[in-house]
């Protein structure tokens, strides 16, 4: 995953507190729950976005072994091959 939990606690607090002080939300819900539904949603996004990569990877490799990672070519292939997979999952990566 590419955040650790010490950095997905720190940035569900900051989206909390600017939720809260800026008045976007009125939480009908506790704080603490609230925060503990944001943490694991960014825990499932990571997930989806580290299986996607994983696949591409895969795929690429498979069907594509004469391309050397890290080259030009394979770095745009691979994105491509990404926003394909992640259209299939009806997930839309940024």
């Amino acid at each position: 995953m590419r955040l650790s939990e010490e950095r997905i606690k720190y940035i569900s607090d900051m989206i909390l507190e600017t939720l809260l002080n800026e008045e976007h939300i009125d939480l009908e819900i506790d704080e603490d729950r609230f925060q503990f539904i944001l943490e694991n949603r960014f825990v499932e996004i990571l997930k989806i976005e580290d299986e996607i990569d994983e696949e591409a990877a895969a795929w690429m490799h498979t069907n594509k072994p004469y391309m050397d990672d890290g080259s030009n070519e394979f770095l745009v292939e691979i994105e491509k091959i990404k926003k394909d997979l992640a259209a299939s999952k009806g997930y839309v990566l940024y």
